[in-house]
Parts: structure tokens; sequence; C-alpha cells
């Protein structure tokens, strides 16, 4: 059985011309994978033959008993028609193979790592960066810092240098300072920057940590962090690694300061001082802890927890008013601004506008009861004209008499429009004249 099995390996039709095949490469690949099965059909049938020819010699005499009860043994065939169905199953080309592991490949990374990131995303793309996600250790942070000690000493003497010359100095000169060759100075400060930038990345899950408590308070999150980096970079010139603390540690409070301190300046279009802010969180805390325990957080509640008064607190919410854009919308899902449904108080509304004109008119009607003198009188002093009302000292040089028979004349006219006043109906424009 194994000779005709050999026999038929050397006779397989897998044997084929290189000219009938298109691929010479997964031609070759598929023989190979066909000659192994076949080899390995070849070891299991052999080994089976060995088998049943152990059994028969060695059990004969129970095969006997067992089949004189009518017990029959079969030896399974399970195992012969796994190895032919994977022999005669389709397969697939190297390409659809090299396919499949490239997308498996994918899978696992994009399973390992999260979804996959637009390049207009570079803020997330800078948090997957290995720099960015490695974590220092006490030893790394001492041998580091040992260096970035170097160059803030070789900054400091650049700008001493800077000062006393008045310009920019030559890389000699700032070497004999810092009492290096100029090739070492150069070494210093590469070394430096770089330990300085590893340092910097290595804390920036910290800076997004802090920032993320500040969320909600007047500025988007890209800016707090971008404050959080520079309380960062001032922890390089305050840090002493002898005092025994963590880098991490002392930079977290540098981090925060920087942070709050751009919430104070920059939140809001009014600047209120930290007070101001310190004495809001204060309100805040004592309105929650009125919701938590069942009470309503009236201006009353709110200000006996907080210890403050009633008019206090309604000082300090109108002051803290937000102030809106007349460019916003008024609705989220229309067009309208605030400016197209805002009065302007510059601009006289239309019906106001006719009551003036109309009172103008019958004031200039209502003058005609006077005499022309005491009418031209009246004119000049209340600026009826030319809108500049005129002494009586101005009038009366004018006229060519004393102050005080222009005074008389004018309190004569008076006296005559207050008497028909009432008949003319001014009472109407009272609203206008106060």
């Amino acid at each position: 059985m194994i000779k005709a099995i050999s026999t038929s390996v050397s006779s397989s039709p897998l044997s084929v011309k290189s000219s009938e095949r298109s691929d010479l490469g997964t031609a070759s690949a598929v023989l190979t994978k066909d000659v192994a099965l076949l080899a390995e059909e070849t070891d299991i049938l052999a080994t089976q033959l060995k088998a049943s020819q152990l059994y028969s010699v060695d059990s004969s005499k129970s095969n006997e008993e067992l089949q004189s009860k009518g017990q029959v043994f079969v030896r399974s065939t399970r195992l012969l028609e796994r190895r032919s169905k994977r022999r005669y199953a389709p397969r697939a080309s190297i390409a659809d193979v090299s396919c499949s592991a490239d997308n498996s490949k994918k899978k696992e990374k994009s399973k390992k790592y999260g979804r996959v990131l637009e390049p207009d995303e570079p803020f997330k793309l800078f948090l997957r960066d290995r720099e960015t996600t490695e974590f220092l250790t006490a030893k790394e942070e001492r041998h580091l810092f040992s260096k970035i000690q170097i160059l803030m000493k070789i900054e400091e003497a650049h700008r001493k240098l800077e000062v006393q010359c008045g310009r920019e100095p030559t890389l000699a000169e700032w070497a004999e300072a810092v009492g290096m060759s100029s090739k070492e100075l150069q070494s210093s400060i590469r070394t430096g920057r770089r330990c300085r930038e590893k340092m910097a990345r290595s804390n920036f899950r910290l800076v997004i940590h802090v920032a993320r408590k500040y969320e909600g308070y007047g500025l988007d999150i890209q800016d707090l962090v971008q404050d959080g980096c520079s309380g960062l970079m001032k922890t390089f010139e305050k840090f002493n690694p002898s005092k025994g603390c963590r880098f991490p540690t002392y930079a977290y409070w540098w981090i925060r300061q920087s942070i709050k301190k751009s919430i104070f300046k920059n939140s809001r279009l009014i600047r209120l001082p930290e007070s101001v802010y310190a004495l809001l969180r204060k309100v805040g805390k004592a309105r929650m802890e009125c919701i938590m325990e069942g009470e309503q957080p009236t201006n009353a509640n709110v200000a006996r927890r907080a210890g403050i008064t009633i008019e206090k607190l309604a000082k300090l919410r109108a002051k803290t008013r937000k102030p809106r854009s007349m460019q916003d919308h008024v609705w989220s899902d229309e067009g309208v601004t605030f400016q197209e449904i805002t009065e302007d108080p510059n601009v006289e509304p239309p019906d106001l506008s006719v009551d003036r004109m109309m009172m103008r008119q019958q004031v200039r009607d209502f003058l005609g009861i006077l005499s022309p003198r005491e009418k031209e009188i009246i004119e000049h002093r209340f600026g009826i004209h030319d809108g500049e009302p005129k002494t009586l000292h101005v009038i009366g040089d004018m006229f060519g008499l004393s102050k005080e028979r222009i005074r008389q004349l004018q309190n004569r006219a008076l006296e005559k429009l207050k008497r028909s006043a009432s008949l003319q109906g001014f009472d109407v424009y009272f609203d206008l004249l106060t």
C-alpha cells in the first residue's frame, strides 16, 4: 500500500509544466503544500499498518473471544477524512494570504490604539507619540535635569554677556565666559535642549490632566493646555532636585498656577480680581450644598451658607454676568442676531420724531401772539432757531437796550404765553419736555 502511494506521488498531476501556470510562485507554493500533505498521509498510513499488525498478533485471542460474543471493532476513519478535506479544499493565492495578513495586522493595531486618527487631529496624534507616553524614573529625571541645569547656566551667561556688550555675543566670547571650548559649548547646548524636550514631553500628560479639571471656566482645552505648558517650562527654572521632590510633583503646582492665572485674565471680557473668583466658588459650593440637602437654592439660603448678605450676593451676580456679543444668534436654529432685534439708543423712534416736529410747528404758531420784538427776544433767549441760547447782556447789545430791560420784556412775554398755553393744548407734549 505504501508503495502504491509513493507511485501516485511520482505520477501526480501536480508536477505540471511552468508554462501552464501564470504565476510560478503560486504554483510552487501549492505544489509544496500538496507534497507535504501526501507525505504526512503516507506516514499516517504506515503507522496504522504497523499498529494493525501488532494488534493482530498481540490480541488475536481477545478478538476471537469478542467476536464470539457478537462484538465487532471498526477503526475510525475521521482522521483520514479531515486530511482529505484539507487537501482538496480551495486554496487561496499568495496575494490573498498577504492581504489577509495585512488586514489582521491593521485590526490588531486599531484594537491596540483605538480608532484611527485623521491628519487634521494634531492634538490627539501628539498624545500618541512614543516620547509623550513614556514615564521617567527618578534616576532618569536626575540625570536629565543635571544636563538641563548646565544648559540653564549657559543661557544665563549668554544673557549677562548680551547686557554687558549691548549686542549678541560671539561663540568664542560665550565659550570663554562659561569656561568651555566652542565644541564643548555647542555639545552641551544640544544635549541640554534634547534633555529638556524629552523631560517636557514625558510630563505633557500631566498638563492634560490638570487642564481637564478647568474645562468649562471660559477657555477652550487647547488654550488651557498651552498655558499649562508655559507653567511646565517655568518649572525648569524653579526646580531644585536636592530638595528630594520629584519633578512631576513640583511641576503640578506651577502648571495649575499658570492655568488659573490665565483663566482670571482671559476667561471674561471684563476682567475680575481673584478675590471675586474665590467668592464665586464659595457661592457655587453653597448652592450645591443647598441642592444636595434638599433645600431651595434661594438667595437667602445661598447667602446664609456662603456667609455674605443678600445684597452682596445680588451685586456679585450682577457684576459677574457675562456680556453677549451683538453678533450672537438669538436662537441656534435661526439666523437672527441680537443686533437685528436690539433698539439703537442713538436713533430716535419714528413716533417720537413726528411728535417733536409737530411740537416745533405748534410753538412757532404759538409765538404769533407776541409782538415782533418780544418774539425775537424769546427766540434768541431760548435758541429756538440756531439751538444756542443767548444771555440777557448779548440780547441787550443786539437791541440797544439794557440787560434789565431785556429781562422785563422776557418776563412779560412768558406771562402771555403761560396764560394761553393751556388753551393751545401743550399739555400733550409734557412727556417730551421732561
